[in-house]
């Protein structure tokens, strides 16, 4: 069913107030309470105990939770119904709101329950005011001279396309072997990132902003790796030096600002959903999800008057860019992508990931894959940044069989992600 079909039945979110009931079972950790109490353990993605059932929470509790990853917990009480302030909201703009958001979701099936739950999440969360429009890229009509070639053409072109891909930066070289080497060490991955002053600064903002919300601050890479891990450190790294590596695209073929907050905010949803399901390697979900659509950065720089057409094309056809590239180039942003990847040599893990983001059942790793996919999808309703969509290409819901994901969750993670991007953000547009 179109997002459009929904009709009157999501105008009732323009009223003041949208009910919802909220178990007080398991609850948010930026929502919890001084004095609520504890109804099971809590452990974190290695089983460690962190607190034990029957405690009562206080603030420190809270500081802990958040420097473990841990982004809900079971708390004692009845469940309760709780209102959600909602602005008013001039009826123009909010059916124009509405508007964009089933177009957005016009290939997604919103009989499905929990297609239908971001659906209505995504529409409230833009309603009440969480949604910045972000300008559509600029695709500048065709030029006379402009050769598009035959798909079958530029798909031997990108074949070849080593020749056009820089070479490996040394950086991600001495990276990749130091998340290869199960034995490294703080001080080997503070070796490495600190050879860049640049990256090591960003990686030491990140470390102490709220997103991690330590009470102290952590003035050297070594003491970062020791209290988050040589694996998410490395990750971060990895993943801040590929976008850095595309950071010249020029503004009239992407906006790259927008680009990378829609990046990030499908990482974010990525490593939250895989802590909820208490998935190790979380950061290899957030660095998948900020990497997920790195194909659609080389065809944006290295195929411009491609990634035009593309754009133009499901502008003009309500499609997605993503059905769009295969009758342009004859092959898919994920399949592009994979180039790169194998070029660069990064973890066969991400590569697997990224590649079938679109197509998780055929992923080796359906699961994670299935991850990056439902964040994508997240992302786009959420409308934090754009990728170029203007549609959301067609949902693999077998995904929710997989992933085993309830709509109650589904909140809590686009409310999470919601919450915790704009410090990621700012650190990383700046």
């Amino acid at each position: 069913m179109a997002g459009a079909a929904m009709g009157n039945a999501a105008m009732h979110f323009y009223a003041l107030k949208w009910t919802k009931r909220e178990s007080m079972g398991y609850i948010a950790v930026d929502s919890l309470e001084q004095g609520m109490i504890l109804s099971e353990d809590v452990r974190d993605i290695n089983t460690r105990l962190l607190l034990s059932k029957g405690q009562k929470i206080v603030p420190k509790h809270i500081r802990i939770l958040r420097i473990w990853g841990v982004t809900e917990v079971n708390v004692v009480g009845p469940a309760q119904d709780q209102a959600m302030e909602m602005p008013l909201v001039d009826p123009e703009n909010a059916e124009q709101i509405k508007s964009g958001v089933d177009k957005l979701f016009e290939h997604v099936n919103l009989e499905n329950q929990t297609l239908n739950e971001i659906y209505q999440a995504s529409l409230a969360y833009r309603l009440r005011g969480g949604f910045i429009p972000t300008p559509p890229s600029k695709t500048p009509p065709p030029q006379n001279d402009t050769d598009l070639s035959t798909p079958d053409k530029i798909r031997r072109q990108i074949q070849r396309i080593d020749a056009k891909l820089p070479e490996t930066p040394t950086i991600i070289v001495e990276l990749n072997d130091v998340i290869a080497d199960p034995f490294a060490t703080s001080n080997d991955v503070a070796h490495v990132v600190n050879k860049s002053p640049s990256l090591a600064a960003l990686l030491l903002r990140i470390v102490n902003s709220a997103y991690y919300g330590f009470p102290c601050t952590i003035d050297r890479i070594s003491r970062a790796v020791t209290i988050i891990g040589t694996k998410e450190i490395s990750g971060l790294a990895l993943g801040i030096c590929v976008m850095r590596a595309f950071n010249d695209i020029p503004a009239d073929t992407i906006d790259m600002q927008a680009f990378i907050r829609h990046s990030l905010a499908c990482g974010m949803v990525a490593r939250i959903t895989a802590a909820l399901k208490n998935i190790e390697q979380t950061e290899q979900l957030f660095i998948s999800g900020l990497l997920h659509d790195i194909g659609k950065l080389i065809v944006f720089k290295y195929y411009p008057e491609h990634a035009n057409a593309c754009l133009r094309l499901a502008a003009a056809s309500g499609n997605s860019v993503y059905h769009t590239e295969q009758s342009i180039i004859g092959m898919n942003h994920t399949h592009i992508g994979r180039y790169l990847l194998k070029k660069w040599r990064l973890p066969s893990d991400l590569e697997t990931n990224i590649v079938y983001h679109h197509a998780p059942a055929q992923a080796p790793d359906p699961v994670k894959a299935g991850i990056v996919h439902l964040a994508d999808l997240i992302a786009h309703g959420l409308g934090i940044g754009s990728s170029g969509e203007v549609s959301i290409p067609s949902f693999d819901e077998g995904v929710f069989d997989k992933i085993r994901i309830s709509t109650s969750t589904i909140r809590m993670v686009m409310q999470q992600a919601a919450h915790q991007l704009g410090t990621m953000e700012a650190i990383f547009t700046s």
